[in-house]
Parts: C-alpha cells; sequence; structure tokens
C-alpha cells in the first residue's frame, strides 16, 4: 500500500473506604457513538478531545450514571494511640496518609511540614509554599487560571497538541466524534489560538494522533474511526499544511491510536485499538506506507494503550486495557516490531484508561488506570516481568476518563490527570514518587470531557492542559499560573 510519498514533505490506599470519598463514577457510553450520527462538513470553530467510555457492570458499552459518596472523619480516642495513616503517626503501605497529610520520612504530616528540622527542639519545620500567580514556577505548585473555551468541530473527543507550522508555538488538534472531522487551531505562542481549519475523516473519528511518518521532522496527523473501521491519514506538507492520503483499513471499531517508533527505524509506528475486534492493528512504517499490518489479540472490549519496557529487555511492548473483560493484557516486543502473545493481569474492575511508568522508582513499570463505575483510579505495580498485581484505589472526580501521567506540581515526581466525565473537571493527583497518589484537586473544564493533552502553551514554563469535550462541542484550555 503506496499512500504516502516522500515527495509530499510534510492508596490514598484503602484508608479504610470510610475515610476516603468516592469520586463519582457512571457506566460508559456506547462504543457505537457515531455510527448513528450523520455526517456534516465542519466550517466553523473547533476543538480537539480525546473520547472513552466509561464502565458498566456488564460487558456492553454503559452509559454514565455518576454517584459522588461524602467523605467520613476520623475518630479519636481517649488514649494517645498513633492510628497509623494519622497526623504523626507512621505512613500506610506506598508512603500514602489519611485526606490531607502527607507522608515524610515514614511520617505523616499536615500540610506544609516536613519531618526534617533545623531546630535543637528535634520539632517540625515549615516548607517555603508556592505562590500561584506570581510568575515564577516552583515546585509544589499545582495552578490554572480559568478554563478559556475554543469551538471546534461537533462532538470533539480526542485531543493532542503539536507544532504543525514550525513557528515553535504548541497548536491544538481535535478529533470531532459526530462531525466527521478534524480540527487544527495553531497557537500564537502566548496562550492564545488562530481560527481553525478542518479536515475530512472517515465516519466517527474517535482518537487522533501526530506522529512523524515520513522522516521530515514535521509531525503528521492520523484518526482513528469509528464507524468506518478505518484510519484517516495526512501529511505535513512542513508548514502546517496537512496532505489527505488513503484510509487505512484497522479492525472492527477503532477508539485508540498510538504513534511509536516501536522497531528502532527513522519512522514512527502506529498502534490502533480496536474495540469490537478485541484486536490490535499494528502498523510498522517505512517512510511510504504500512507494508505489513499485523494483528495481535488482546481481552475483550479494548479501550486504550500504553507501551513501555516491561520485562527489561529494551524492547518496547503493548500494555492494552480490556474494558469489557477487566483485564490488563501485556504482549512482549522483540524490538522489530512484532510482538508475542499477551499475559492478562486482573485490573480491579472495568478500565477505560491506562498510563503505565516506574512510580515508585524500583526499576519496574507499573500501571495507573481509570475505573469509571468506580469513580476511582487504581494503581497497579508491576512485577518487572510484564505482569501487575493488585489494584489499590484512590479516589479523583465522577465518572473517570482519560488520563495523563505528567509531574505537574515540578518537585520530580509523577502526578495523575484524570478526566472526569460527569463532574465536567479535570484532577490532578499528586504523586509521592513511592507509588502513592494525594486526593484530587479538581478544575472545571467545559461539559462531557474525555481527553486531555498537555503542553507549554504559552511558555511560561509551567504546564498547560487542553481537554476535549464532548457535549458542548468545545475544547477548555487550562493554562498554569505559577
Amino acid at each position: 500500500m503506496a499512500w504516502l510519498t516522500r515527495s509530499s514533505a510534510p492508596l490514598a490506599v484503602a484508608l479504610l473506604s470510610a475515610l476516603q470519598p468516592s469520586c463519582g463514577g457512571g457506566d460508559e457510553e456506547s462504543t457505537s457513538l457515531s455510527a448513528t450520527l450523520p455526517m456534516a462538513t465542519m466550517t466553523g470553530t473547533g476543538s480537539s478531545t480525546t473520547g472513552g467510555e466509561g464502565s458498566s457492570t456488564t460487558e456492553s458499552d454503559p452509559t454514565s450514571n455518576p454517584t459522588t459518596g461524602p467523605a467520613t472523619t476520623d475518630t479519636s480516642t481517649t488514649e494517645p494511640v498513633c492510628e497509623p495513616g494519622s497526623e504523626g503517626c507512621p505512613c500506610l503501605p506506598l508512603a500514602t496518609c489519611m485526606p490531607g497529610l502527607t507522608c515524610e520520612g515514614d511520617v505523616c504530616v499536615g500540610p506544609g511540614a516536613t519531618t526534617g528540622s533545623t531546630s535543637d527542639s528535634g520539632g517540625t519545620t515549615m516548607a517555603p509554599m508556592a505562590m500561584c500567580g506570581d510568575g515564577q514556577p516552583a515546585p509544589g505548585e499545582v495552578c490554572f487560571k480559568p478554563a478559556m473555551t475554543l469551538g471546534m468541530g461537533s462532538g470533539p473527543i480526542a485531543v493532542a497538541t503539536a507544532d504543525f507550522n514550525a513557528d515553535g508555538h504548541a497548536d491544538i488538534a481535535c478529533a470531532n466524534n459526530m462531525s466527521g472531522n478534524m480540527t487544527i487551531r495553531t497557537g500564537k505562542g502566548d496562550g492564545t489560538f488562530n481560527a481553525l481549519t478542518a479536515l475530512a475523516a472517515g465516519m466517527g473519528p474517535y482518537a487522533v494522533a501526530t506522529p512523524d511518518l515520513n522522516n521530515d521532522n514535521a509531525p503528521d496527523l492520523v484518526s482513528a474511526n469509528i464507524s468506518a473501521n478505518n484510519m484517516s491519514v495526512y501529511l505535513n506538507n512542513g508548514a502546517g499544511m496537512m496532505i489527505g492520503q488513503m484510509p487505512v483499513a484497522t479492525g472492527g471499531q477503532p477508539r485508540f491510536v498510538l504513534a511509536e517508533n516501536l522497531n528502532g527505524d527513522d519512522f514512527d509506528d502506529l498502534v490502533v485499538v480496536n474495540y469490537m475486534s478485541n484486536s490490535l492493528t499494528v502498523l510498522i512504517g517505512d517512510g511510504i506506507g504500512f507494508p505489513n499490518p499485523g494483528t495481535v489479540a488482546v481481552g475483550m472490549g479494548p479501550t486504550w494503550l500504553a507501551v513501555a519496557d516491561m520485562n527489561g529487555d529494551d524492547s518496547l511492548d503493548l500494555i492494552s486495557a480490556n474494558y469489557g473483560a477487566s483485564t490488563i493484557s501485556v504482549s512482549l516486543g522483540n524490538g522489530l516490531g512484532n510482538f508475542g502473545p499477551p499475559t492478562t493481569s486482573p485490573a480491579g474492575g472495568q478500565l477505560y484508561a491506562i498510563e503505565v511508568a516506574d512510580l515508585d522508582g524500583d526499576g519496574k513499570t507499573d500501571a495507573v488506570v481509570t475505573v469509571p463505575a468506580a469513580d476511582q483510579i487504581f494503581v497497579l505495580q508491576g512485577n518487572g516481568l510484564g505482569g501487575f498485581g493488585g489494584a489499590i484505589p484512590y479516589p479523583c472526580g465522577a465518572d473517570p476518563i482519560g488520563l495523563l501521567l505528567r509531574d505537574v506540581s515540578g518537585d520530580g515526581d509523577l502526578d495523575a490527570v484524570v478526566v472526569n466525565r460527569a463532574s465536567a473537571t479535570v484532577s490532578v493527583l499528586r504523586g509521592n514518587g513511592k507509588g502513592g497518589f494525594a486526593m484530587p484537586e479538581p478544575f472545571m473544564v467545559g461539559m462531557m470531557p474525555y481527553t486531555v493533552a498537555a503542553t507549554d502553551f504559552n511558555k511560561d514554563g509551567a504546564l498547560d492542559f487542553v481537554v476535549a469535550n464532548n457535549a458542548d462541542s468545545t475544547v477548555s484550555v487550562l493554562l498554569g499560573d505559577p
């Protein structure tokens, strides 16, 4: 198949369930969301988002029905008992503490305190406070200005960022499920954006990625089209003009696409997650096309994908979130673009999104997943062989769907960025570098948000977010406020 041309230049542990508030939850929405939606040509404003299914108690696609649970307070006794997880007492597993406390030196302390002391008494001392809005990014800051709303296409469900026109500023690309197109807004470098341009896509675009398919250092654009069972491909001419190519066949109901160099050559490759086919389509690029598409079987109803070296052999492996089966599949790679049969680990619930990283510094890759029906994210520790241990829950917002792992607070530890579909928020859960996360810090966005991308839009050194809001056909831009 020759559709590319070089000439086109382009948990809080289980803090005792009574002590941990539930984060709101809901069932997943129908996988054929766009199958019943008419296509339209977009000429108006646009925004980008990524879509995701919620969760339910069945294997079929659910509809969201979030609930939230009240938090309860700790009770004290008349005797001086030091209960693990409470202030001044030993930390719980994964260095977690009761809500509002942090684990410092294996002891739970209050906000701003540290167990180290510069006084003779050995008491706690107050750490310098990070200050939002002073223009100086500092470790510990998780600060955002009120969301800025940008119009995109109809039903934006997936979002990505890249510098498409080579002007040094980050741009936004969005897959719009209902209008059957992708839209781009180029950034001005100050946190504002130009008028949108629209690109026709296949029916029901559901996910977006920005690979460099022909090694010209210009980001190209692809969308996974859930109703067309194919992928739309656009080559960048190097100045931001996207040139459409022939669509590429995928499996049934593709709903996620990931770009990565899987075989160490000069060209990015693609992996498409096929919800209905229970499979991954592996597309190894050669700069001209994808000559030998491969298929990897995974668990029932896959919805998301991550890549990492799971077994320490310096080759990238595929890690899929199987919503229908409530499992994680790991297919080990050989470094040449080939992948073996999957091994399976239980996820603890019907997961939607998955991100992987070494969260506790033990050299083994761990996983974080969103579980919409539980209103929580789960942390699963890796065993270094391609498997995961039991799930440890953490609260987030109502009906969590999209997920990123980024160092938002600037302290060197990865934080969880969770998109909460039913509560119209993005929550940041600060990581402690030991595998645990703090209580969620929510930020309001648009209606029915699905996915989030992160970059620095205004070059102030603080991380910014862009979120796809499916219900109001917008994206929300959250600019950091250092």
